[in-house]
């Protein structure tokens, strides 16, 4: 992936990360925000409005509830121009505005949830009963009998685990947000392999991971690495700090070209199944890798045919070959 050209302390747009912090950084300030959002005081071309609607100063101060003038009209400034538009009408959201509010609904909900019932799924690797979790704002589907399918930096006895937005919890069962966790997760992918971070739009930078020594008997992990998985990828946006670390095979599920093949062998890569995906990543899946010039070869088995993706050290695709025929792909 190509090296990002904005780092953290950037100036965006007039406002760094920090200044940002410091500006939302108080409850009458992200009161504004909460009123123009209940009231829909935002944007035409944004929504599904076709009308700009904006909230006047004295209405706005009136729901807000600040009745010393200069206190409500400085926090309310130190709002506009960047999360709050002033206009002839009024005052209104602008996107970042409405992003911050967003956000804030996503993680209203609960902080813990413990599923009472066990997991419908059997654990993949050992077949013991799983169990889901949710905490911190993460889902996390777990084994009961061994230390899980990944290894490598995940928690002990992972099987998946997804960061996912508690207001996502309201309506789902475990399983249901089991499978839009996974939907959620294959997003996250497709967009990252793309060089996009569905969090901020920022570019990506890629690295690869490979255990020289590895070696696998039955359910057990390498004893070099301690995964089951020898080639590992780490995408990372370094604009926000949103990263993914998995084994090589499920970023390459992100791929136009896989989604394509499996999609003609019936599987709907970014709303699969539990199985469905288990399946791939034990069965179908073979990695080889070169050294000179390095490359990362994932074979995909399909029915009849095969399907082989070519990685250099940066995770960019150089060669797609599927049974008889070859295209290079550049990017």
């Amino acid at each position: 992936m190509a090296e990002t050209s904005l780092p953290p302390d950037i100036d965006l747009d007039g406002l760094t990360p920090d200044e940002a912090f410091a500006v939302l950084g108080n409850e009458i300030r992200l009161d504004i925000i909460r009123v123009l959002w209940n009231a829909d005081a935002a944007h035409e071309y944004d929504d599904v409005s076709d009308t700009a609607e904006t909230i006047s100063y004295s209405e706005l101060q009136r729901r807000v509830g600040v009745d010393d003038n200069g206190k409500f009209n400085y926090h309310l400034s130190q709002l506009v121009s960047h999360f709050i538009r002033k206009t002839a009408d009024g005052y209104r959201l602008s996107g970042a505005g409405k992003e911050i509010a967003r956000t804030v609904i996503s993680v209203s909900g609960p902080e813990h949830v413990e599923y009472p019932a066990e997991f419908e799924h059997d654990c993949p690797v050992c077949t013991a009963p799983l169990t889901a979790e949710y905490e911190d704002q993460w889902l996390r589907i777990s084994c009961t009998g061994c230390d899980g399918l990944f290894g490598d930096k995940a928690p002990d006895g992972a099987i998946f685990f997804t960061n996912y937005p508690a207001a996502g919890l309201l309506d789902r069962s475990p399983n249901e947000a089991f499978e839009t966790g996974f939907y959620r997760c294959m997003l996250d992918i497709t967009y990252m392999m793309r060089d996009v971070c569905r969090e901020c739009a920022g570019s990506i930078t890629a690295s690869i991971s490979v255990c020289d020594d590895h070696q696998t008997q039955g359910d057990d992990p390498c004893i070099t690495c301690g995964t089951r998985f020898s080639v590992w990828g780490e995408l990372r946006c370094e604009t926000c700090g949103f990263a993914k670390r998995l084994p090589v095979e499920a970023f390459v599920m992100g791929l136009t070209p896989v989604i394509g093949f499996l999609n003609d062998l019936g599987i709907d890569i970014l709303a699969p199944s539990f199985d469905v995906v288990v399946d791939l990543l034990q069965n179908r899946f073979r990695i080889s890798v070169d050294e000179s010039p390095f490359r990362v070869i994932a074979a995909i088995e399909g029915t009849e045919e095969t399907l082989r993706v070519s990685l250099d050290e940066d995770m960019y695709v150089t060669d797609v070959e599927r049974s008889g025929w070859t295209e290079i792909e550049t990017q």
